[in-house]
């Protein structure tokens, strides 16, 4: 099953409470898991949003829609993010930054 890091970032950078890796069939699928189990997420999804978040009322392909908009605002507002991954042997990694999806300007300067 593919993975999934899921990531809640202010402007401090990672801790291990900011960053969970999920097995879900896809993207799509862990935003429906926020929508049907915001208990889980509430800590996520909180920071990101806030009260600016109509559980009831959004589909999982509109929560996935914001969750791709939310950006890091100071310490006010988190970005987050849900990430396909692929686990990698040591004797595989590389660091130099490829053009792929989720990829941004600052990854290559």
């Amino acid at each position: 099953m593919p993975l999934f890091l899921i990531t809640s970032l202010y402007d401090e950078g990672i801790s291990p409470n900011l960053v969970r890796v999920v097995e879900a069939d896809s993207a799509l699928a862990v935003a429906a898991h926020m929508l049907y189990h915001p208990e889980q997420w509430e800590y996520f999804l909180y920071r990101s949003f806030k009260e600016d978040l109509p559980i009831g009322s959004l589909t999982p392909e509109a929560l996935l829609e914001r969750i791709n908009q939310t950006w890091v605002d100071g310490d006010s507002s988190a970005q987050l993010r849900i990430t396909p991954i692929t686990a990698q042997p040591l004797e595989a990694i590389t660091t130099t930054p490829s053009f792929q999806p989720g990829a941004i300007f600052s990854d290559f300067g």
